[in-house]
């Protein structure tokens, strides 16, 4: 090669490197640079007594169709339409689970119900019958009250937990022969009623795939929390308030007119209990149903300021759906002596805690931790709520019972607000008899339920000073108790609803 050749090759990889550098910008680094975008929302907002700094970015998509918005529910009248929510950023916060450990089932374990329980044990002074039969028949315990108790006992101990019950003269009443086969239903309902959905929502299905024919994964819940919020931007904030013990996010959605806090703040969670999957899918829905005709709502619903938290206890959620459908507990570890995991949630607030209702051993279910507030979904609650002393109502779902409950659970006390609870709870369960059919009965938690303490509604009105506190325990009356089939999560979601319609209503 001569000289002048080696000089026209050189010059012309210039030439090329030069027209290269104009056409690509001068930060450019890979082709999908993450950190040169610029985020939609970053901004610091006060929540209680931290600084959350929330920073998460949106793409601009185009909003689905809303032609063909007149879709309802023929039981209930309810309109469904999914068309004003975006389509999800595709985060994931299913984390990881032990690919080792394998998934419980429940083959022909049975579901009972004793009756007499009170009386037929004071007499003998013996332990409580659900202590028994939990540590002597492997029995969980699903249900209790001065009526009866719920239990589920596995297959090896049916025989000699009914002789036990027979010797106490304490009749038993068999509500399922095999939970499996009712789980195993659950979940094939489920795919039936949203594989038949899918060929029908093209134009009103929400992008991150919900719907309330099914109970869906967190991601899903977590993602559709994203698209209320990336539709809605300047009335919703989507906070971040924690982490849980295996690294998930706990979400509250706001949503508000208020660009402040103002005195009609309400609380609305669900998902405390792992096992109780209605619990979220009714949160859900009542954000869905409060958004989809937002300028329609009555100024009683659209004044206020809502926090919606869909997913109090995420780790266990995700457990119940992967490992152990009637788990109840967090997943996080206390006792390096215990190989028992989690706590539960609804037992670790400081009021009442360690009194009644709960137990010290790390295998429990009601197991209320090492101390109040020792669990970081607790923790993350309260420091989120601990300057909001203007809450006026404090709504928490749980399954099962259809119940609206109010304060006191951990204490046989009458609560100064307890006549307007009783009435707007009345005026609810009769909207609710009318639409549905079905009864709700209305009442304090002691009334009702065993004394219990540390629970989320007595700190709620103990230490926010919220006025509506209420514990929603939804369907059903104990056929399918947790195994609620997915048939009926829309009409027992607008249940929910109208409770928090009425309240709403009140304020």
């Amino acid at each position: 090669m001569t000289s002048n050749t080696r000089w026209n090759v050189v010059a012309l990889v210039v030439v090329l490197a030069t027209v290269i550098a104009l056409i690509m910008p001068s930060h450019f680094a890979t082709a999908f640079d993450v950190s040169r975008m610029t985020p939609v929302a970053d901004r610091n907002i006060r929540t209680g007594n931290k600084m959350l700094i929330e920073k998460e970015i949106i793409e601009e998509r185009q909003v689905v169709s809303e032609n063909d918005s007149n879709s309802t529910q023929a039981e209930v009248a309810l309109d469904e339409d999914m068309s004003f929510l975006d389509e999800d950023d595709g985060d994931s916060d299913d984390g990881v689970l032990d690919v080792n450990e394998i998934p419980v089932r429940y083959d022909e374990a049975q579901l009972w119900r004793v009756y007499n329980i009170s009386n037929a044990m004071s007499r003998r002074n013996m332990l409580p019958l659900g202590d028994i039969l939990e540590s002597k028949y492997g029995g969980t315990i699903w249900k209790e009250n001065s009526k009866f108790l719920d239990v589920s006992i596995d297959k090896k101990h049916v025989k000699a937990a009914r002789a036990f019950l027979e010797d106490h003269n304490l009749n038993t009443e068999v509500l399922n022969y095999n939970i499996q086969e009712m789980i195993d239903n659950e979940a094939a309902v489920g795919a039936n009623l949203t594989q038949s959905e899918a060929g029908q929502r093209t134009k009103k299905a929400a992008r991150s795939g919900i719907h309330w024919k099914d109970y869906h994964d967190l991601d899903t819940i977590y993602a559709f929390m994203r698209e209320i919020r990336g539709k809605f931007p300047n009335i919703c904030r989507l906070y971040t308030i924690g982490k849980t013990a295996e690294g998930r996010d706990l979400k509250v959605l706001r949503i508000s007119e208020n660009a402040e806090d103002n005195a009609n703040q309400i609380w609305i969670d669900g998902g405390t209990h792992a096992r109780e999957w209605i619990t979220p899918a009714t949160v859900t829905y009542i954000i869905q149903r409060l958004m989809a005709k937002w300028d329609e709502q009555p100024a009683y619903m659209s004044d206020k300021t809502w926090y919606f938290m869909p997913m109090v206890n995420p780790d266990g959620y995700v457990y119940s759906r992967q490992i152990d459908r009637l788990w109840r507990k967090n997943r996080a570890t206390h006792s390096k002596r215990s190989r028992c995991i989690g706590v539960d949630i609804n037992r670790n607030f400081n009021i009442g805690w360690n009194t009644v209702g709960s137990s010290k051993d790390p295998c429990k279910f009601t197991y209320h931790g090492p101390a109040p507030f020792s669990e970081m979904e607790t923790q993350a609650i309260v420091n989120f709520l601990v300057d909001k002393t203007d809450m006026v109502a404090y709504l928490t779902f749980h399954s099962y019972g259809q119940m609206l409950l109010y304060p006191y659970g951990h204490k046989a006390a009458r609560y100064m607000y307890a006549p307007a609870l009783k009435r707007v709870g009345n005026e609810a369960a009769q909207i609710i008899k009318q639409k549905t059919g079905r009864k709700y009965r209305v009442g304090s938690r002691n009334e009702w339920l065993p004394p219990a303490g540390g629970g989320a509604d007595d700190w709620a009105c103990s230490t926010l000073g919220a006025k509506y506190v209420y514990t929603i325990e939804l369907r059903d009356r104990g056929n399918f108790g947790f195994i609620l089939p997915p048939s009926q999560i829309i009409q027992t979601a607008f249940e929910g609803y109208t409770l928090v319609e009425a309240v709403a209503r009140d304020i």
